[in-house]
């Protein structure tokens, strides 16, 4: 089945919230976090602690539960806090020398995911006082050869001193262990630390007082060779393609290394996705089209980068061509193709659905480079069907609609089919 008609029978019904990425999961699985979850808050007893639940992409919408555990000072032997199950929670003196973790769960209409928060603590007794106000963070790619840094945190009061010790931990940043001779405030990454995540337990003192407190922790650290994220469903376009209409970016699912993280480029293009030109002030989710897309079709390119530094580029569909405001008739919702992306395969479009009803349709079938760029016009491939020929090998194919109402005639772009595989 191609990607367009996988896009459209997600959009249909419930809304598609496809957030940005994942670091693990599947499409068929639950939703999946592109950026962890977190907490914040003062590590020390009588003090309240708050979590996020992060950024997650789904289908449908996305409801959360929380899940607070009580560990050893070391992240170990956790153990779930019974009736901890709302985003905040209050520290007491059973919480005095152990770590806090929590675990969010994400439920959309295809199942329930599971992730989990850096390691909290050691809590510290109200007196004498010297509290972790602000975890440490470690930054830095998690791969084989790189160096991580570790911040100091905020403290209150101002410590007098401050000293690291790098943890080895399990690839969810628990059951920690010390790493021999890593006690700066960086740390090179080593190859018994593939598969593990990383902290350091950054250690205060004041008058007298020590207190520890752990760093957010990497994710599981990966080899050199290591790439950037990978795309698991495609991005899309939300939005009419009609002037003065917001179209917004969804940035599909990933796979990464830790958070992934995306930049956005929209083009003005022709009608057929050739000439494209770079808007230089349109870097958000969102566009807002203007008297200057008329006619033309908009790209979007995809920029998404996880911890390891690494950098992957998607293109999504083109959109378009962009109706002007005043037109009778545009695409309320856009054509589609299904069938089979090989040579010999039949491929069928429909028409899509449009503002006033149209009294005739006329077909064409575009031969575009891999991203759905740059198509020329298939002679003679002018029907609702088409089977995919050799020339086509290696080229997405699109369906260009153009739809007649008394006077007025607008086209409208189905989404790119993946490349066509040869036979």
């Amino acid at each position: 089945m191609v990607r367009s008609l996988r896009v459209a029978v997600a959009l249909a019904g419930a809304a598609l919230l496809l957030g940005e990425g994942t670091s693990t999961g599947a499409v068929a699985s639950g939703p999946v976090a592109s950026v962890g979850p977190t907490v914040i808050g003062t590590a020390a007893a009588g003090k309240d602690l708050t979590g996020l639940s992060g950024t997650w992409g789904g289908f449908g919408s996305i409801a959360y539960t929380f899940q607070w555990y009580r560990c050893n000072a070391a992240g170990a032997a956790c153990l779930a806090i019974r009736g901890a199950t709302s985003p905040t929670y209050a520290l007491d003196t059973r919480d005095i020398g152990k770590t806090l973790g929590m675990r969010v769960s994400a439920t959309d209409s295809t199942g329930t995911a599971s992730a989990y928060s850096s390691i909290v603590g050691p809590i510290a007794p109200t007196r004498p006082l010297l509290e972790s106000t602000a975890q440490p963070v470690v930054t830095g790619p998690p791969v084989v050869g790189k160096v991580v840094q570790a911040t100091t945190g905020t403290w209150s009061p101002v410590p007098t001193g401050l000293s690291y010790q790098w943890e080895r931990c399990n690839s969810n940043g628990r059951a920690c262990a010390a790493i021999a001779n890593a006690s700066k405030n960086s740390y090179t990454v080593a190859g018994a630390d593939l598969g593990h995540a990383l902290v350091a337990v950054v250690q205060a003192t004041n008058a007298g007082t020590m207190q520890d407190a752990f760093s957010t922790s990497t994710p599981a650290v990966v080899g050199a060779s290591a790439r950037g994220p990978s795309l698991t469903f495609p991005p899309t376009v939300a939005g009419l393609p009609v002037e003065g209409q917001a179209l917004e970016a969804r940035t599909g699912l990933w796979k990464g290394v830790g958070s992934v993280l995306f930049s956005f480029h929209w083009y003005r293009c022709d009608s057929l996705g050739s000439h494209c030109a770079l808007i230089t002030t349109a870097t958000s989710a969102v566009y807002t089209t203007t008297p200057k897309d008329v006619g033309d079709t908009m790209g979007l390119s995809l920029l998404a980068t996880d911890a390891t530094g690494r950098t992957t580029t998607v293109f999504a569909s083109l959109v378009g061509p962009i109706a002007a405001a005043s037109s009778p008739l545009s695409a309320t919702t856009a054509p589609t193709v299904s069938g089979t992306e090989r040579v010999g395969g039949t491929l069928t479009a429909d028409y899509g659905q449009w503002s006033a009803k149209p009294s005739s349709y006329a077909v064409a079938w575009l031969r575009c480079n891999p991203n759905g760029r740059a198509c020329v016009t298939i002679p003679k491939a002018t029907g609702v069907s088409y089977s995919p020929v050799a020339t086509d090998a290696g080229h997405a194919l699109i369906v260009a609609v153009s739809a007649t109402f008394g006077k007025t005639t607008q086209q409208a772009l189905t989404a790119a089919t993946e490349p066509i595989a040869a036979d």
